[in-house]
């Protein structure tokens, strides 16, 4: 290998290191950075090559890395979470094992993520609540029809709630 590639190869090796450091990336997102920087395809190829040999990239845990964090700091839906992946280059297979790995139960996150919307915005009415939680679902990458059936049960819950105090407080009165 001449001089000149060499010392490209390991120029590029330390730009991927330096890269590594901030966060780890997948196959696609790395090959994207070092061709923007200028570097050859044959040393892009071969530094990448030398990555996944040193385990330095690798798609599966990049994907479970991603979606755990994800699900930690800002939950979305498996589609949401399949769209980010996917926009970074992982394959299908490996966002499904992802998501279903980390993410079993998306009804239980839904219903989650819905009540503690819904208290946070106690103060609103019913309707404004209501629209309120559901925007937020769905930016969160759920879908309407799933929201309106969390946001239904949420609903009913409360008002079997209200009216338990209702005739709680009706026989005490009764009581008296």
């Amino acid at each position: 290998m001449p001089v000149r590639a060499e010392r490209d190869l390991e120029a590029a090796k330390k730009y991927l290191l330096r890269l590594l450091r901030y966060r780890p990336r997948s196959r696609r997102e790395a090959e994207q950075r070092l061709k923007r920087a200028g570097f050859d395809l044959k040393i892009v190829s071969d530094v990448l090559s030398y990555a996944e040999s040193c385990d330095l990239i690798d798609d599966e845990k990049f994907a479970k890395l991603w979606v755990s964090d994800r699900m930690a700091r800002k939950p979305k839906s498996r589609r949401a979470l399949g769209a980010e992946l996917r926009e970074k280059g992982i394959a299908d297979e490996i966002i499904a094992k992802a998501v279903a790995e980390v993410c079993p139960d998306e009804r239980a996150l839904i219903r989650q993520l819905a009540q503690e919307r819904w208290q946070r915005l106690g103060e609103e009415d019913s309707k404004g609540r209501y629209r309120k939680t559901a925007a937020y679902l769905c930016r969160r990458g759920f879908s309407m029809s799933d929201a309106q059936e969390v946001l239904a049960e949420l609903m009913r819950a409360q008002l079997k709630c209200y009216s338990e105090r209702s005739e709680e407080q009706a026989s005490r009165i009764l009581e008296a």
